[in-house]
């Protein structure tokens, strides 16, 4: 199961895009805009929002799947129990290598991983 996608890791109603949205946790870059919060649940969730500003329907579907799928690949990398939006910043000519690296970049920044206990 560590390579799919179901529907316990998306953001899905309106209140948590909401509440992500209003989070004070956020980073861009020249790729992605991420609002991140801690969201109780110990696993990382996805949103994203792709406005109509991206005119054509077929890159708005592809950014949507770059998305997916750099979260889907790299989500153990993330930081556990936060709820990650992210917008583009850049809408053409982007790759699944530009959009990971923007991933994982930002959701570190915006989330960063605890530190460990000192014992």
């Amino acid at each position: 199961m560590p390579h799919t996608f179901p529907k316990l890791l998306r953001l899905t109603r309106r209140d948590e895009f909401d509440a992500a949205f209003a989070s004070a946790h956020k980073a861009k870059d020249a790729v992605l805009q991420l609002h991140a919060r801690p969201n109780g649940l110990g696993i990382p969730r996805l949103g994203i929002v792709v406005g109509r500003h991206v005119r054509s329907k077929p890159v708005r579907n592809r950014i949507k799947r770059l998305l997916r799928e750099s979260f889907r690949l790299n989500r153990e990398r993330l930081t556990p129990g936060w709820d990650y939006l992210f917008l583009p910043r850049k809408t053409t000519g982007l790759t699944l290598a530009d959009v990971t690296a923007s991933v994982v970049r930002l959701a570190l920044k915006a989330a960063p991983p605890a530190e460990p206990a000192a014992h």
